[in-house]
């Protein structure tokens, strides 16, 4: 299970430790790399500019299963971790507040979690499927970017 904690970073499963906020290129991997086979790769959207000034990018991730966790960062370490589950499959639970985001149908998750603002003001955005009806979230992003509480950590 990989615990979501807005401001901190993710509790990694299986006691292999955290992936906080704040950690280098290298020690984020390597703490990922616990539970993963971690791919380095270039990603244009990963981070982006804001008032902290930050230039030198990085980004890589892996895959539990059907669920890609990716990672990007600047000078200034870790910022955003990013989990996405492939459409119609089963993943590892990823939770926050005892809630299996990806475990449920979108419309539960939405109904048990607070509001899309207070989520946002987390630095936590969710996006279902693209589909109509009972489809469950595909995507959980947690970043400190651009979330007033976490700038200049």
């Amino acid at each position: 299970m990989f615990e979501l904690l807005p401001g901190v970073g993710v509790v990694l499963p299986r006691g292999a430790g955290m992936l906080r906020f704040g950690m280098s290129e290298q020690q984020a991997q390597w703490a990922l790399s616990t539970v993963v086979d971690v791919r380095p790769y270039w990603s244009c959207a990963g981070t982006r500019l804001v008032d902290d000034g930050h230039r030198e990018f990085w980004s890589f991730g892996g895959r539990s299963g059907t669920l890609r966790i990716d990672v990007t960062g600047s000078e200034h370490g870790c910022r955003t971790i990013v989990f996405e589950r492939e459409p119609g499959t089963e993943t590892d639970p990823v939770v926050w507040r005892d809630v299996d985001l990806f475990g449920y149908p979108a419309a539960e998750v939405e109904a048990a979690l607070p509001t899309t603002a207070v989520r946002a003001e987390l630095g936590l955005i969710l996006d279902p499927e693209p589909t109509i009806g009972a489809g469950r979230m595909a995507r959980a992003r947690l970043t400190v970017e651009g979330v007033s509480a976490y700038r200049n950590r």
